[in-house]
């Protein structure tokens, strides 16, 4: 998400970070209580306090994007004969939220047991990785995911840990705006990485996917073009312009002081 402006303001900028999809939402008769949660911007002494703690560099992306909000949640209902169910969410979490995980010493012992190639790019509990849960997708996690190179640790990807069905790894994305963009494309529907790695869905789930994102299930016919279509075949570029942020920390600032 490239914007080149030098005053943003806030609605312009969370309208701007979501790319329309509030107004997408907000149109569909099934949908209702759209809503974004404002967040000021993370402080950067706690981005570098974090790599130094961790020994290991936040990408440019992920750094970019708490140095303007820290964290992002929306949220949506949906309507069914009347009744309405919280189902929709779109979370990242705050950066004070970002802590390594562990494993138990049962789960470390069979990651090393495994005895896998130190050049392996799938991930493991073990000390060849640095594991960062960002967010949960039922009884799955998400991690940003290190891995540990005798040459030093090389740049972090995004992988869904599924338990379901034994000890499985499944890798999501190369950088956080990709994810970022994935979790818009998909409207924050429930289990929307399953969906998006074409795991199983529950049949409620699935049920929700055909009132609202209908195209975006595998076993689906894709329909005519639509803006959650266009996000992600054809939308702008998504690169985080580190400078929007700068303008609107700046903005914050300013607005302290008087």
């Amino acid at each position: 998400m490239s914007f080149f402006v030098d005053i943003v303001t806030e609605d312009s900028f969370y309208e701007n970070l979501t790319l329309g999809v509030v107004k997408l939402l907000e149109a569909s008769p099934c949908v209702r209580h759209v809503k974004v949660e404002r967040r000021s911007a993370c402080d950067r002494s706690a981005l570098s306090s974090w790599e130094q703690r961790h020994c290991c560099l936040l990408p440019e992306d992920f750094k970019s994007f708490y140095a303007s909000i820290d964290g992002f949640s929306l949220t949506w209902s949906l309507d069914i004969a009347g009744e309405e169910f919280p189902i929709g969410r779109m979370v990242i979490n705050e950066f004070a939220a970002l802590k390594r995980f562990v494993g138990t010493k049962e789960q470390q012992a069979e990651a090393e047991n495994k005895n896998q190639d130190d050049l392996s790019e799938v991930p493991s509990q073990g000390p060849r990785c640095k594991l960062f849960e960002i967010d949960q997708c039922g009884p799955s996690k998400v991690f940003l995911v290190y891995h540990v190179r005798p040459e030093g640790d090389n740049e972090p990807g995004i992988w869904l840990h599924y338990e379901e069905n034994g000890d499985t790894w499944y890798h999501l994305s190369k950088s956080f705006t990709k994810y970022f963009r994935m979790m818009l494309v998909h409207l924050g529907l429930p289990m929307w990485q399953y969906c998006a790695l074409g795991l199983p869905l529950s049949t409620w789930v699935e049920q929700a996917y055909y009132l609202v994102g209908p195209h975006l299930l595998p076993n689906t016919v894709k329909p005519r073009e639509s803006l959650s279509l266009s996000l992600w075949k054809d939308g702008p570029s998504n690169t985080v312009d580190p400078t929007i942020f700068k303008s609107r920390d700046s903005k914050q600032k300013n607005s302290r002081k008087k």
